[in-house]
């Protein structure tokens, strides 16, 4: 089971947007695929249009609780967008827990994931700079991806992201402790292929300096919020095509 977490220090910047991307096309591709919503907006939650099979099932229950293995697979609800993608949905309710000092709660995660029957698990973490939520998503993560748009914002945010892996890492290393999280590259989005903006130009050169430029480039298309807005799979319709398909090549490359 391969576990990639959807990461950017700074908001708006196709965090969601390539969380359920990626989950969508590995599931589209055959693979069992989970999406779980660790933002307390619910912005993945909302757009698949999903709700916890009981109240109170959302992730928030696995954070709250000592004794989740296996728990994961109970709370994993289907959708109506594919067969093989399930979600664990969000809650507003889940930014409790950042406030939460219980010793453990970062682990929780990764132990309910015990017994998944999924393929892929997709997390879509908040864009926090550390807290348990975040760390919660590195102990589970096998590899993060960075989602990032061509601007100042995406770009301060990728590498603010960056460092707190890089902080993350160190720390399991001070502890003797060993951790399979790795970066696994930047899902650069919404990119105009009319005119390109000397910022937006500035920006990708940046993004490209680091050595993990994941191609393509996911040009802007106005289906993907409109999809959002209705709840829809923006893969559905002809306008989405160009985005769906570097995204499919995207999955490709970050699941080989």
């Amino acid at each position: 089971m391969r576990v990639l977490g959807s990461y950017n220090e700074a908001g708006g910047q196709g965090k969601t947007t390539s969380a359920v991307s990626i989950a969508m096309c590995a599931a589209e591709a055959g693979h069992r695929t989970v999406l779980i919503d660790l933002d307390p907006r619910g912005a993945a939650t909302e757009w698949i249009d999903v709700e916890p099979k009981s109240a109170g099932l959302h992730i928030g229950s696995i954070l709250a609780n000592d004794g989740v293995e296996g728990w994961a697979e109970e709370l994993a609800v289907p959708t109506r967008w594919h067969k093989n993608l399930r979600v664990i949905p969000s809650d507003r309710s889940v930014s409790n827990r950042e406030k939460d000092s219980t010793p453990g709660l970062e682990l929780r995660l990764r132990e309910s994931l015990a017994d998944l029957d999924a393929d892929v698990v997709i997390l879509d973490c908040p864009n926090r700079q550390g807290g348990p939520l975040t760390l919660s998503a590195f102990h589970a993560a096998d590899a993060i991806i960075y989602a990032a748009s061509p601007t100042s914002d995406g770009v301060s945010g990728v590498r603010g992201a960056q460092r707190s892996v890089a902080e993350f890492q160190r720390l399991m290393e001070r502890m003797n402790s060993t951790t399979t999280l790795r970066e696994a590259g930047i899902v650069l989005g919404n990119l105009s292929e009319t005119v390109i903006s000397r910022v937006a130009k500035n920006a990708i050169d940046e993004l490209r300096e680091t050595g993990l430029l994941l191609t393509p480039i996911v040009p802007a298309r106005t289906i993907v919020q409109e999809s959002r807005t209705s709840g829809e799979w923006y893969g559905h319709f002809r306008k989405g095509e160009p985005v769906l398909s570097a995204y499919q090549e995207i999955t490709r490359k970050v699941l080989q």
